[in-house]
């Protein structure tokens, strides 16, 4: 037995206080951990001394062989605990990084988009019921830069399986596009509301060796797969939900069915149409670019380089426990019949829960900017109003928020929100720009839910979030914009604008003709700005895709200089929807 120090991990979840030190235990020789996070602050903010219990289990790691085969999978077989934990929290981390020793091709990062699913198989009396925790799309690997030697990180909450996340399980996940880094946090403490059961509403489908588990969009829309089911509720549980996990697929039809069209998808639950939602994911401000390919496209719930979006429905003022329910999914009709042979990936699941287990209860679930992570730095370095997600996971509707927030070691400022947020609803708040007086490259920044409706929060574990912060980058007061547009009547596309943190806009353009060099002075005084370059189209200014097969046209230019023509920054011309880059001039005010 062995107690040693380690370094606190990367990671967003972890950062819930200004001092942390964890001490590590080894219980085998499987990559299983079981850390004892001590939390420590003297800040009025926060407890003195609070403690949290963290299980990591790490299966899959970059030394980890890359699989062999096509489209081949990782496979593991993990030991989660089977002791009764209460688990406050579960979630699912997964890095990838560009590596020689992929086995996918020649590219470090595997040349094409591949979709593959995290699929837990779980044992049922002789056999095995396969679940899906999620579903992700690799990205084009052509010019791509994916972190580096750290890769780039996705967060899975998959705390709603935890009655599945018990005893010995095999996984399959990833492939050998890239190379694949998998934890599980199993964080100890008292959930929202205690998880029951997780059942599978239809099977996954017919398996190809291309795009694994699918249904054929023309076997969905004339109703011959996925009928009305009838389900026993469990009577002990006291709320319910639907989980899908949908994605479209394949080029049939006048508009490339399924990946490329925009259809509904409906939940009847008792003969009554209780959901309705459009499977479609913007992709034009995808984070992970430059890729190869057509990724900045929107598709049918996902991109290249993203997880596949999930939906949750609340059963719960819907149905009673212990009564028999019909539930029936439909999707949007075929508008031709060459879109038979379309394909559609999707789970749908129910879950089963205990009631609430608190009544006041909101959770931080992200800050957005300031921010350092992977998913928002489309809109990061900035020391604009900050913004922060938070969800409600007491039974009392919230109605006022006092927020706590600033620098780490810095001024503090209070803001009282006013609103409704009920029973796990999700909201982005944009808090009063905080003041950033005595800024430097070692400050972190702070969110604290304070209050609810006047009173404690009764879980305050997850009630506050810190975030390192990024300073932008400082220009000179006098500045070029050089740009050289691209052709196919596409100049008229783009539009740039330079304004400040309150709006005024001090410097615009949207009338650009074709093959045209500009040189644009900037003079601006001190102060905090955002420059935003935008392509209405969402394809930047790069040498065209899509219906040509092959790029065609020529590729624009873009880049910030000083008056003596040498480069301050150097834009891709492949930036998707748009370049926004926030920038200094003079001190920080």
């Amino acid at each position: 037995m062995i107690l040693h120090y380690q370094k606190i991990p990367d990671l967003f979840l972890l950062e819930r206080s200004p001092r942390v030190f964890i001490f590590s235990l080894s219980l085998n020789k499987h990559l299983k951990t079981f850390f004892f996070i001590v939390f420590l602050s003297g800040q009025s903010f926060a407890n003195n001394i609070s403690v949290e219990d963290t299980l990591i289990i790490h299966p899959i790691s970059f030394s980890t062989p890359s699989p062999e085969g096509w489209v081949a999978q990782y496979k593991a077989t993990i030991d989660f605990p089977d002791e009764e934990w209460s688990w406050r929290k579960i979630l699912m981390v997964q890095t990838l990084k560009c590596d020689p020793s992929t086995k996918g091709d020649k590219y470090d990062c595997g040349e094409w988009d591949y979709i593959w699913d995290a699929l837990l198989h779980v044992p049922k009396e002789d056999t095995t019921e396969v679940f899906k925790l999620g579903s992700f799309v690799t990205p084009y690997g052509k010019r791509l830069v994916m972190g580096g030697v750290s890769g780039w990180q996705w967060t899975y909450d998959i705390t709603d399986y935890a009655p599945l996340l018990k005893g010995k399980r095999d996984l399959h996940i990833g492939n050998n596009q890239e190379l694949l880094d998998l934890k599980f946090y199993f964080i100890s403490g008292t959930p929202y509301r205690n998880q029951m059961s997780v059942k599978n509403i239809y099977p996954l489908g017919e398996y190809d060796g291309h795009y694994g588990y699918t249904y054929k969009y023309g076997d969905i829309s004339n109703n011959n797969v996925l009928n009305t089911k009838q389900i026993d509720l469990d009577p002990l549980a006291s709320g319910f939900s639907i989980k899908a996990i949908i994605s479209g697929h394949g080029h049939e039809g006048p508009k490339y069915c399924c990946e490329w069209v925009n259809k509904s998808h409906s939940y009847v639950i008792n003969g009554l149409k209780e959901f309705t939602w459009n499977v479609w994911k913007d992709c034009g401000n995808n984070p992970i670019y430059p890729q190869g390919g057509t990724w900045p496209y929107d598709r049918a719930g996902w991109c290249p380089g993203t997880k596949v979006d999930e939906y949750v429905f609340e059963l719960t003022d819907l149905v009673n426990p212990g009564q028999t329910i019909s539930i029936d999914y439909e999707i949007e009709k075929m508008i031709d019949q060459k879109e038979t042979k379309g394909i559609y990936r999707m789970s749908h699941q129910l879950f089963s829960f205990g009631p609430p287990n608190f009544k006041r209860n909101l959770e931080i679930v992200d800050i957005v900017n300031p921010s350092s992570r992977d998913q928002y730095s489309r809109i990061n370095p900035t020391l604009s109003s900050p913004r922060v997600i938070v969800k409600n996971i007491g039974s009392e509707e919230v109605r006022r928020i006092k927020f706590i927030y600033g620098l780490e070691s810095g001024k503090r400022a209070i803001f009282r929100w006013r609103g409704s947020i009920k029973f796990l609803e999700k909201l982005t708040i944009e808090l009063p720009r905080n003041d950033w007086s005595g800024l430097n490259v070692d400050q972190r920044f702070f969110v604290q839910a304070f209050s609810l409706n006047g009173r404690e929060d009764e879980s305050p574990a997850d009630n506050i979030l810190f975030t390192q912060v990024r300073i932008p980058r400082t220009l000179p007061s006098e500045f070029l914009i050089k740009l050289t547009t691209n052709n196919l009547d596409r100049a008229k596309q783009n539009t740039y604008e330079i304004r400040d943190y309150y709006g005024n806009i001090f410097y615009s353009e949207y009338q650009f003709l074709d093959t045209t060099a500009y040189d644009i002075k900037i003079g601006l005084d001190p102060g905090l700005y955002q420059f935003i370059f935008s392509d209405a189209n969402e394809d930047g200014i790069d040498r065209l895709w899509w219906q040509q097969k092959d790029s065609v046209g020529v590729s624009g230019k873009l880049g910030l200089y000083n008056l003596n023509q040498s480069a301050i920054k150097e834009f891709t011309p492949d930036f998707g929807q748009e370049i926004r880059m926030d920038f200094i001039v003079g001190p920080i005010p």
